[in-house]
């Protein structure tokens, strides 16, 4: 999965992505292995037209520690 950043109080990071295996819920919280803490806001998947396969994209939010 490809989790974006979607809002953060640390304006660098917003749009940035990193790719994992978390599994996820929306209103759950995830800990980077950086310690920054995000919480799921939204989840979306599509089809690949070329190769067919699902991409699925988890939009972050950045709370304080």
């Amino acid at each position: 999965m490809r989790f974006f950043i979607a809002e953060s109080f640390d304006k660098t990071e917003v749009n940035h992505y990193f790719e994992a295996d978390i599994p996820c819920r929306i209103g759950n919280r995830i800990r980077a292995r950086s310690g920054r803490v995000y919480r799921v806001e939204d989840i979306g998947w599509r089809i690949d037209t070329f190769d067919h396969t699902p991409d699925v994209r988890v939009l972050l939010k950045r709370e304080k520690d």
